[in-house]
Parts: C-alpha cells; structure tokens; sequence
C-alpha cells in the first residue's frame, strides 16, 4: 500500500507505479493514524466498485480499524 500527500506538479498517485497497473486507487483521510475517510474517486486509474471493496477487504485482513471511516 502506497500513501503520499499529493503535491500537485510535483508527486502525483500515479507517481508510485510510473502510471503503470495497480489493484485500487483512491483518496482517504487520516489523522494521527486514524482513517477518517476512504474513497474510490480518482481520475487516473478508474477503480471499479469490486476494486474498491478489493481494497476494504485488504484493510481489514491488515486489522485497520474502519469503524471511524466514513
């Protein structure tokens, strides 16, 4: 899992794996190790709703506590 603050000009999403394929992509919101808030938008890769849920699954096998999550 890659997570970076977007600096626009910069370090994009697309930045981690040079453009190249990746399970899921998104947004989310964390603040001193907490997930706030999780999203599949982003206008690079186009995650499907299955990526996305993909993604939720690999959360929660990794114990990350979604019950603050939005």
């Amino acid at each position: 899992m890659h997570v970076a603050e977007k600096k626009k000009g910069k370090f994009q999403h697309s930045s981690f794996l040079a453009g190249g394929a990746t399970t899921a992509a998104g947004r989310l919101v964390a603040h001193d190790g907490v997930l706030e808030a999780i999203w599949p938008y982003n206008g690079h890769y186009h995650p499907t709703e299955e990526n996305f849920m993909e993604f939720i699954s690999f959360l929660e096998e990794h114990h990350v506590d979604l019950t603050n999550g939005k």
